[in-house]
């Protein structure tokens, strides 16, 4: 072959192997016409064949037509320059053509008629089936209106058999579906096509395809999870997908299932498609549900939409305009090539869907932003009694009302105020709004209202709040520095103070004792303080007896420190004593293991729901972590998701990130792969770009990277654990392992295997660290395992760091199992190595441990393995021993692929005796076990 033309195929073979896309095809393209200057046929031929699919998978069916036409040529010039695989691939094409066709306006319908003449008589003449013709003759007629002819041509569609240009049965199935779907037989539809969504068809379609279709018939059904879970499951699928169908109807869903703000964030990730979609039919589509789904967005938002390089911000009402403009103006296009008003009347209809039943999502998105909730309202009075009563409401321990009537006191009446009751009011919005904002912002306002109440003469106001600042700053001067501050406060308060502020401050530091595990001292200054409210402040006494019995609890008495919550909340408290109450009461439940820690979270929540506040969003915190350490997730689904609901209308993003991690637990519980690393997405978006504690965002990256795994998106589940593992600190080896031995497993099902055995020893180092032998040894283990056989030398490191560890472990059920992988790893080598003695042996040993265990799979795996090193060895009578005892173990729960492989190496050791094996009556029980 000449230079030129093996640089030619060179040329080729690099194109095809480029990422799909445009550039991709331009290569091919550039390619076909270097084989063409060489007079390659079979080259060119390769080319063209190539150029077919890659205008396929862009969508674009017009880039079709050239290479489409220059192979009818060159099949007719010389049919030989096709192999099997391209006169296939040339075949298929000729329903691609059609369909690409009727899709774009520009051909006409004389066009469209002629390639369907073609596509048929091309089958007729190769003997295929017909069923694609008639296929691509309904839907012309459905496309055009023709009702009579798409009812008879769909009727012989279904009627006709299969044959090898039939498209594959899964999604013969979709369009079945739609067809009932369409005459609004949504039962039926069901009924007929839920048996393919668990087979596996290999189709690049399926199974979004059947669960776009039957999302809309499982909302007409009334069955909202269903429904939920296709959406879901689906829109995974095609959400990457920049050119291909489907993603209009998840707008649509979006749209009318009260589900509009998934659906914008959906449509944010499509907004190429303004003004790039492939094919006319797929940009009358997709705008089409692009606009019906603006068409319910109620507040301002804004779309940067791509075009020709450049960035138009468009508002929704905007492009709702533009998108509508689009689909009416491409329906009409069609229309008048059709000569019918088919497409448009169906346009139209989809833009004046109305809304279906609400269906709950996955995971609830946040709310579009909405002006600010209106206040109860207050009675309008003098601002100088408000402040009063605000004090006053605070002191009595009802936050509630005392935030609600500090909102009602804007800062521009201040000065309105005595100045000490305006130092006062300074003092408690500097502590209210210390969720929202910087600590040392909210530090620096609480000082300067402080200096004011001394200044003013509210030396005992004065000492309470400069306590309360103190157990602020033990975040930033750290708990021993800040207790010091605090012992002052109590040191003035027996000095000069108020009976109130004795018992306050005492309370105040006997909580930044706690931190620093001070119980003792702890105690004795609540009950300094108990002694004190119940002589001098009544008022005060149900909240010293709650902080006594958070004492009691802290110091493991659990059961006395119930028995307190329970006198306490016997007493009608105050509502900052009741949340307090609750909340112990929900954890002492919680580490007691006893189901009623529910029952009190739900009593929790419901108690500080309403009004909305600070309160509300740590009941719903207190309530995820309960339900959580439980290990009760999969039961509490819908807390879980009102809790993500809660966070998000409050602006918490850690208590987001947190009910996000604890719902997708509950979904991987339940085997909802999809809606886990939705959820997990989800609390990933809301902590990206936030200054989050690493052991939020660690949990929930490992988390989604266990979900995508599932899911077999092997590069997402690399990412993310990537990142948790660049957050986890060095003092935290535990967490480093576990990373590792994760990503040690994603590497290997991306077949990495050398990067995974680093992982895994990296995660034995890690192990070894904590230190934690039996992990370390199991990560040394796995580490062996991931590599192949060439890199030997390793393999056997690993083995032998593992077996240096064995002995150490306690546990003989783990030692044992250890032992087991070691042998049989050891055996696989020998093998490798041709050393069929030392392999047989080793195997052996594995297959001992393997009894020993019960394991009983593993043990006929390991026999008939054995069987296999013999028959290696050329010893087949003992193979064809050892494969039959191998048969011998084989119980109804064995898996088919032990059972199979018992069987061929059975069958192989027979043959290498020249023994007749298709009448082995085994050899027959097995062949039939496999058949069942």
């Amino acid at each position: 072959m000449s230079e030129e033309k093996t640089a030619a195929e060179q040329q080729f073979v690099e194109a095809y192997h480029l990422p799909e896309g445009t550039a991709r095809h331009e290569a091919l393209e550039r390619a076909a016409r270097a084989a063409d200057a060489v007079d390659h046929l079979p080259l060119a031929v390769s080319c063209r064949i190539a150029l077919l699919r890659s205008a396929y998978d862009l969508g674009r069916y017009d880039l079709m037509l050239a290479p489409f036409a220059w192979c009818g040529a060159a099949e007719r010039r010389d049919p030989s320059a096709f192999d099997e695989w391209e006169t296939h691939s040339y075949d298929w094409a000729h329903k691609w053509i059609v369909s690409g066709l009727v899709a774009d306006p520009r051909f006409s319908l004389a066009q469209v008629e002629s390639v369907l003449e073609q596509l048929a008589d091309r089958y007729r003449r190769r003997g295929f089936s017909l069923q694609p013709v008639h296929g691509a003759r309904a839907d012309l007629a459905e496309h055009v209106g023709d009702d009579e002819a798409y009812r008879e041509h769909f009727a012989r569609y279904l009627a006709v058999d299969r044959g090898p240009m039939s498209d594959c049965e899964a999604c013969v199935v979709e369009e079945q579906a739609g067809h009932l779907i369409r005459q609004g037989r949504h039962a039926e539809a069901v009924a007929h096509a839920e048996h393919q969504l668990d087979r596996d068809t290999g189709c690049a379609t399926q199974p979004q395809g059947i669960l776009t279709t039957l999302a809309p018939a499982f909302v007409a059904l009334g069955e909202l999870d269903r429904a939920r879970q296709a959406h879901t499951a689906a829109y995974r699928l095609v959400r990457d997908d920049r050119y291909g169908g489907y993603v209009d109807e998840h707008l649509v869903f979006c749209a009318t299932s009260g589900n509009v703000q998934r659906g914008v964030d959906l449509l944010r990730r499509q907004l190429h498609r303004v003004h790039h979609s492939p094919s006319p039919a797929q940009a009358m589509h997709f705008a089409a549900g692009g606009a019906l789904l603006l068409g319910r967005v109620d507040q301002p938002v804004e779309f940067a939409v791509p075009r020709d390089g450049q960035v138009e911000v468009l508002s929704g009402p905007e492009l709702r305009a533009l998108l509508e403009a689009r689909a009416l103006d491409l329906a009409d296009r069609f229309d008048r090539r059709n000569g019918t008003d088919a497409v448009s009347r169906r346009v139209r209809a989809r833009l004046a869907l109305a809304d279906t039943a609400h269906v709950p999502l996955a995971v609830p998105v946040p709310a579009a932003p909405a002006p600010e909730p209106a206040e109860e309202p207050v009675a309008v009075g003098d601002p100088v009694e408000l402040a009063r009563e605000m004090g006053r409401a605070f002191d009595e321990g009802d936050f509630v009302t005392g935030v609600r009537l500090l909102r009602s006191l804007p800062a521009d009446l201040d000065p309105l105020l005595p100045e000490g009751l305006a130092a006062a009011v300074a003092a408690r919005r500097a502590l209210v709004a210390r969720q929202a904002r910087p600590p040392a912002e909210v530090l620096a306002d609480l000082d300067a209202a402080i200096a004011r109440l001394a200044a003013a003469g509210e030396h005992d106001l004065a000492n309470r709040h400069r306590c309360r600042a103190a157990v602020m700053r033990a975040e930033v001067e750290g708990p021993d520095a800040a207790a010091a501050r605090a012992r002052d406060c109590v040191a003035e308060a027996d000095r000069s103070g108020t009976p109130y502020t004795r018992v306050v401050t005492r309370l105040l530091l006997a909580d930044l004792l706690a931190d620093v595990d001070e119980f003792d001292e702890q105690g004795e200054l609540v009950r300094s303080a108990l002694a004190v409210a119940e002589e001098a402040v009544p008022e005060l006494v149900s909240r010293v007896r709650c902080d006594l019995a958070q004492h009691r609890a802290t110091v493991g008495l659990l059961d006395e420190a119930a028995g307190l919550v329970a006198d306490v909340l016997a007493t009608s408290p105050p509502p900052s004593v009741r949340f307090d109450a609750l909340r112990l009461r929900m954890k002492i439940e919680t580490v007691q293991g006893s189901p009623d820690a529910l029952a009190t979270a739900a009593e929790f929540v419901a108690a500080f729901s309403a009004p909305r506040g600070p309160w509300t969003a740590e009941a719903h915190r207190q309530r995820v972590a309960s339900v959580e350490r439980l290990g009760a997730e999969e039961h509490h689904l819908d807390e879980l998701r009102a809790a993500i609901a809660v966070g998000h209308e409050l602006g918490v993003p850690e208590d987001v990130a947190k009910a996000c991690h604890a719902l997708a637990g509950g979904y991987l519980k339940s085997g909802r792969f999809v809606e886990a690393a939705e959820a997990l997405e989800e609390a990933v978006r809301v902590v990206e770009g936030r200054d989050v504690a690493y052991d939020i965002v660690v949990p929930v990256r490992y988390r989604l990277a266990q979900a995508c795994s599932r899911l077999d998106e092997h590069d997402a589940a690399r990412r993310h654990l990537e990142v948790a593992l660049s957050l986890v600190p060095a003092d935290e080896p535990w967490r480093r392992a576990l990373v590792l031995d994760m990503l040690g497993g994603v590497l290997r099902r991306s077949d990495e295997p050398s990067a995974a055995a680093r992982a895994y020893a990296d995660a034995a180092r890690a192990w070894q660290e904590v230190p934690d032998a039996v992990e370390a040894a199991g990560s040394w283990v796995e580490s062996a395992a991931a590599l192949p056989p060439e890199e030997h030398d390793g393999c056997l490191a690993a083995l032998a760091s593992a077996e240096a560890l064995l002995p150490s472990l306690e546990d003989e059920e783990h030692r044992t199992h250890l032992a087991a992988r070691v042998a049989a790893i050891r055996a696989f080598l020998h093998s490798c190595a041709g050393e069929h003695a030392e392999a047989v042996e080793r195997n052996g040993v594995a297959e001992e441990l393997a009894a020993r265990l019960g394991d009983v799979d593993w043990q006929v795996f390991l026999v008939q393995r054995g069987a296999r090193f013999l028959l290696e060895s050329g010893d087949a009578v003992n193979a064809e021993a050892e494969a039959r005892r191998a048969a011998g173990l084989v119980t109804d729960a064995t898996p088919p692929q032990i059972v199979g492989d018992t069987a061929d190496v059975l069958e192989q050791a027979l043959r290498a005796q020249e023994k007749p094996a298709t009448r082995d009556p085994l050899l027959r029980a097995l062949a039939a076990r496999l058949e069942e």
